[in-house]
């Protein structure tokens, strides 16, 4: 099967979301129990951030605050880049998917509806966008 856009990689994956508000003990558990690296941070329906282990392990942990107490708010990264479930695979690496991060959040009209890893698209596909750049750069060194 060719997979042609971001919605086809999520399938029928359920999604699972975090109010600002939660812990990161929290939010490390429903990760835990997803076997997801991030998660949406959304309020009242809306896309605020996106919270990866990451995001644990670098604005919390590593600066010596518990868990317990941290909140999602405190450590994850807001106002993330996103990308439209019915965008190509492309898009989500040119979006830089891999490369600046490792997570994008996937929006329908608008509203969440899960959130795409470097670690779902197929390695044929990242082959092909690493080869498609490789060849796109010699073509812009050729120009005069």
């Amino acid at each position: 099967m060719i997979i042609k856009t971001i919605g086809e990689i999520l399938g029928q994956r359920p999604f699972i979301s975090l109010a600002p508000g939660e812990t990161l003990r929290t939010a490390a558990t429903h990760m835990e129990e997803a076997n997801v690296g991030a998660l949406a941070v959304v309020e009242a329906g809306r896309l605020v951030g996106i919270l990866s282990e990451r995001d644990i392990v670098r604005r919390a942990v590593a600066q010596g605050m518990a868990p317990d107490s941290v909140t999602v708010a405190q450590a994850m990264t807001p106002d993330p880049v996103t990308i439209a479930v019915d965008d190509p695979v492309s898009d989500a690496l040119a979006a830089k998917l891999g490369d600046a991060f490792r997570h994008l959040p996937v929006l329908r009209d608008g509203l969440v509806v899960g959130v795409v890893s470097y670690r779902d698209i197929p390695a044929e596909y990242l082959m092909l966008f690493e080869r498609f750049r490789e060849m796109s750069g010699a073509h812009a060194d050729d120009t005069p």
